[in-house]
């Protein structure tokens, strides 16, 4: 895999590059054998955020504003080669994700064929939190076991913890904010519709408590004016290891079709009017 935020010289044009965004407190390490899985055509990239894996030195973010006006230029710089790319985000990645796709729009950038929203509900259907910054130790533990993917061993370790904790916090305050910038978002875009054209498949576990709720993972098709498939898999939070293989199946054929529909790269509609970042 290429080093992360970072095109790579030797490798020659794909068909379509594939960025690849990591969960709350998780890094891009996530993707790290999705290359040699999937199909050649498939360039994938990864995107880590500031204070997530081999950006640990980094300081986390807290604003959405901040955020994503960083990775915007950073998403632009890696693909920057002109092919086609597509976008896939696990869990708070898939925010993330979105957000950046809102951000190419206002730019007037070039947008992704597809976006692959992985193991969260719809950003509609959210919960608006402001606790997590100042929440307890013992609260931000519980809802890791919750949702399962981290070893106990590790929960245990109370300096395994105080390590995380810092960006535990950022990352969970930046899902709890969200909702907010969801809705000032459809507010400053009233002249234009909020939604994008970009196709979306979601992805989901069957046990997986964060995404049980159906309507909330279908209303995902209101962030787009095209396609929207909600995929289930066996697991929970963190299906996309344990069914690997059948996720993967799922995004190269997704990938495929979009290469054929798609002989040129897409440009993104007008920059819109006003201050809709």
């Amino acid at each position: 895999m290429t080093t992360p935020n970072r095109p790579s010289p030797t490798h020659a044009p794909s068909a379509l590059n594939l960025v690849c965004l990591a969960h709350a407190g998780g890094s891009v390490a996530l993707y790290r054998d999705w290359q040699r899985r999937l199909p050649p055509f498939v360039q994938v990239r990864t995107l880590e955020l500031p204070g997530h894996g081999m950006r640990r030195s980094a300081p986390p973010h807290t604003e959405w504003p901040a955020l994503i006006a960083q990775l915007a230029d950073e998403l632009l710089a890696l693909v920057a080669g002109g092919a086609p790319f597509a976008l896939f985000g696990h869990s708070m990645g898939a925010l993330v994700g979105l957000e950046l796709m809102h951000a190419l729009r206002q730019r007037g950038a070039r947008a992704p064929v597809w976006f692959g929203a992985s193991a969260t509900v719809s950003p509609a259907r959210r919960k608006h939190e402001t606790h997590w910054l100042t929440c307890s130790r013992s609260e931000m533990i519980d809802c890791l076991r919750e949702r399962g993917g981290t070893p106990a061993e590790l929960l245990d370790d109370a300096d395994f913890i105080d390590f995380m904790l810092p960006l535990l916090r950022a990352d969970f305050h930046l899902c709890g904010a969200h909702p907010a910038r969801l809705a000032g978002r459809v507010v400053a875009e009233a002249c234009a519709s909020a939604a994008l054209d970009c196709p979306i498949d979601v992805f989901v576990g069957r046990d997986d408590p964060a995404t049980s709720n159906a309507t909330d993972v279908g209303a995902w098709a209101q962030q787009t004016r095209g396609a929207c498939a909600v995929h289930e898999f066996d697991g929970g939070h963190f299906f996309i290891d344990t069914a690997r293989e059948a996720v993967l199946a799922v995004v190269a054929n997704a990938l495929a079709q979009h290469v054929r529909h798609t002989p040129s790269a897409v440009i993104m509609t007008k920059p819109l009017t006003g201050a809709c970042a």
